[in-house]
């Protein structure tokens, strides 16, 4: 039953896949379009995701009905406010955990300035200490740290996702020679479900908890 729950939820959350995000996506509210553009046009050490990337977090936190997110790498905010915007929709909240200090405060003042402040939290420091200090569990998990630490921050994860919860890890396409091991856990898992999309060519793997 679990097994035919979890393709269920898979397919739900990617679905969106198959219709262009331009026209999918409901509006980016104006405060937030020009926080992301302005992030955008000064990310020259190519940090945020896509903006297609962007979008299909949206959805996919809309659609999982995400309450409780766990962003890992957050650089200066860009993937949490969109991240956020899917989580007005759900009522949910996200952490976000940064390590260097001062992109960590770029983030908080960015996700402050796109109206977000009352659901995303911006944490400084190492996610490895960090992540142990959180209470409860998770039920959706956005991975976009440094790729040779993939596979140590899904073993310290994943057993505090919950069932049906999921885990979405970014770059698995172009920096896919990075994590070789992560790659290889996430095909053969027999506690999830995963599949690798590609919406702007850096590649998204989308794995849903068993």
């Amino acid at each position: 039953m679990m097994r035919r729950v979890a393709a269920a939820t898979l397919l739900l959350l990617l679905f969106t896949v198959a219709v262009r995000p331009v026209l999918a996506d409901p509006p980016v509210p104006k405060e937030a379009q020009a926080v992301l553009a302005r992030i955008k046009a000064a990310d020259s050490n190519l940090l945020a995701v896509s903006e297609e990337d962007g979008r299909f977090l949206r959805l996919l936190v809309a659609a999982r009905g995400a309450k409780r997110v766990l962003e890992i790498g957050g650089a200066n905010g860009y993937s949490a406010i969109w991240m956020g915007m899917g989580l007005r929709e759900t009522g949910g909240k996200l952490v976000t955990i940064e390590y260097d200090p001062q992109r960590a405060r770029d983030a908080e003042a960015n996700i402050r300035a796109a109206g977000l402040a009352d659901i995303v939290q911006v944490i400084p420091g190492d996610a490895f200490a960090a992540i142990p200090k959180l209470a409860g569990t998770f039920d959706f998990v956005f991975l976009d740290a440094w790729k040779k630490d993939y596979q140590r921050f899904f073993d310290l994860v994943f057993p505090r996702l919950d069932k049906g919860g999921v885990f979405v890890a970014h770059n698995v396409v172009n920096k896919a020679s990075e994590m070789g091991d992560f790659l290889t856990t996430v095909r053969t898992h027999p506690g999830i479900l995963s599949a690798i999309v590609s919406p702007s060519g850096e590649g998204v793997c989308v794995s849903v908890k068993r």
